[in-house]
């Protein structure tokens, strides 16, 4: 299942209806609390899968030499109030990919800067998501649709997003084939072994797809063997459990 997640109906109801079953439509209201609110509430509804993707796609606010409704797919998000940043997985996508960086905040950016992208739910929503989805099925898609003034209507943020209905099939598509893939992953179960809640067995199998994807599987075979010869594994309790899914965090992501 893709989630398609946008602030407004009218950034994404055209393109959900060109995927029928295949996509949910999923509506956050402007700003990041509601972004967040959101993305949150879809997680603890236990409708997303493990093989699920997040496709954020909406307009945003730019510097004034990026060309109005151009299209950008996202590889860095920085949360202006935070200061955090964040980083989707591009290498699903050619190497010719418009990629920019885009910064949000928490309320309309009038002063904008060259060459920067703004918007008002990127960092929420990819705060929110990763908890479930991995940075490999986040997609963030922008297209800008003012420099910081002469706000569109809705009717306009509708067709400057349509008019990019090939493109953004296109990204869909190629996330779409990668969860196909992703089905046949060899996922190594570490729930009992780690002592793990739900919640954590479920955010460390997110994890292990990620570090699958990117072959290191075996690293994380390799560890749990040498602890398992050692006598620390399986772990006693969630304490010991928790240092060693730390360990393995780190060797992933290291």
């Amino acid at each position: 299942m893709i989630w398609l997640v946008t602030a407004m109906r009218c950034e994404g109801e055209k393109i959900a209806s060109m995927f029928c079953g295949d996509m949910t439509h999923i509506v956050t209201g402007i700003g990041p609390e509601n972004a967040s609110f959101t993305i949150n509430k879809l997680i603890d509804s236990g409708e997303a899968g493990p093989c699920d993707k997040l496709v954020n796609v909406g307009v945003c606010g730019a510097g004034e030499d990026v060309p109005a409704r151009s299209i950008h797919f996202i590889d860095k998000i920085t949360d202006m109030v935070s200061g955090k940043e964040y980083y989707p997985d591009l290498s699903l996508f050619p190497s010719d990919t418009e990629e920019r960086n885009i910064y949000t905040s928490d309320d309309i950016v009038t002063i904008t800067k060259p060459g920067e992208l703004y918007d008002e739910e990127a960092s929420a929503i990819f705060e929110a998501g990763q908890k479930f989805f991995s940075p490999d099925s986040m997609l963030f898609i922008k297209i800008v649709s003012d420099h910081g003034t002469d706000i569109p209507s809705k009717s306009d943020i509708a067709d400057m997003v349509f008019a990019h209905k090939d493109t953004i099939r296109s990204a869909i598509a190629r996330l779409m084939e990668r969860a196909g893939q992703q089905e046949d992953i060899f996922i190594p179960d570490l729930k009992d072994m780690l002592c793990l809640t739900e919640a954590m067995s479920h955010d460390m199998n997110n994890l292990l797809r990620y570090a699958a994807a990117g072959g290191k599987t075996e690293l994380i075979l390799k560890y749990i063997e040498e602890q398992k010869a050692e006598g620390n594994l399986p772990a006693k309790n969630k304490r010991e459990g928790a240092v060693h899914a730390g360990r393995i965090k780190d060797i992933l992501i290291g």
